[in-house]
């Protein structure tokens, strides 16, 4: 005997709306990655959207309906490279190992936007403060702020500090960081090193008795680094 095969109504909508949004995500990939492609080789102010839109193969109004402005498309740049930081952290449980989650926070992010410079240093210079702002997809603070609550947790951190006063601080830390970094102020290497100081900075100045030792020795390893990248000398 046959048996017949069929889906309701409601499924195939939920078939068709799952289809539509799969090609709109795969659309908004191809438009963010056209963005940095074409920054790689030319000054943000010669990619203007419709250059984006002929080289990602859509029309200017696909950009702007399912991105936005041309602003907003930058953030979308800084998005992918939250995504894949989200998606690094995935192997490091903050609540077994917060500060290896810290510290990976800053070294996996830094070291993507170094890897892909000719196009970040743009984007970040461009959008300056903003840049890994409210506007982003995900706010990158969160993820020390949960790294943060980790520590205190475990004992790491001081019972009377906010958590989330200290993951934010760390973060504006990196941001300054990354704004410096962006705008030639700070190596490669440098930025690496800044970035890290704010971390162990934030950590040595709220830690328990017990590890307020270690966190200042990766202080005293970083500050002579620091001095040797040139942070606080450049004119």
């Amino acid at each position: 005997m046959n048996t017949l095969s069929f889906v309701t109504r409601q499924e195939q909508v939920a078939i068709e709306v799952g289809l539509r949004e799969r090609n709109k995500a795969k659309r908004r990939q191809a438009i963010v990655g056209s963005t940095l492609a074409l920054l790689r080789e030319f000054p943000l102010a010669e990619v203007s959207i419709e250059r984006i839109a002929a080289h990602a193969e859509v029309a200017p109004a696909t950009i702007y309906n399912l991105i936005g402005s041309r602003d907003q498309l930058l953030h979308a740049c800084v998005d992918r490279i939250v995504d894949g930081l989200v998606d690094a952290l995935v192997r490091i449980d903050p609540a077994t190992d917060p500060i290896a989650a810290a510290t990976a926070i800053v070294e996996h992010s830094a070291d993507a936007f170094i890897g892909d410079q000719r196009a970040y240093r743009q984007i970040i210079g461009a959008l300056g403060g903003a840049g890994t702002g409210s506007m982003l997809a995900v706010d990158p603070a969160q993820l020390q702020i949960a790294a943060m609550r980790a520590a205190q947790h475990h004992g790491l951190v001081l019972d009377d500090i906010d958590p989330a006063a200290l993951g934010r601080q760390i973060y504006l830390s990196y941001s300054g960081a990354l704004l410096s970094w962006a705008r030639g102020l700070l190596t490669d290497d440098g930025f690496r090193h800044a970035a890290l100081h704010g971390l162990w900075t934030a950590l040595a100045a709220t830690a328990t008795d017990a590890h307020r030792a270690e966190y200042l020795d990766q202080l005293r390893m970083l500050g002579p680094a620091l001095t040797a990248d040139g942070w606080g000398t450049a004119d």
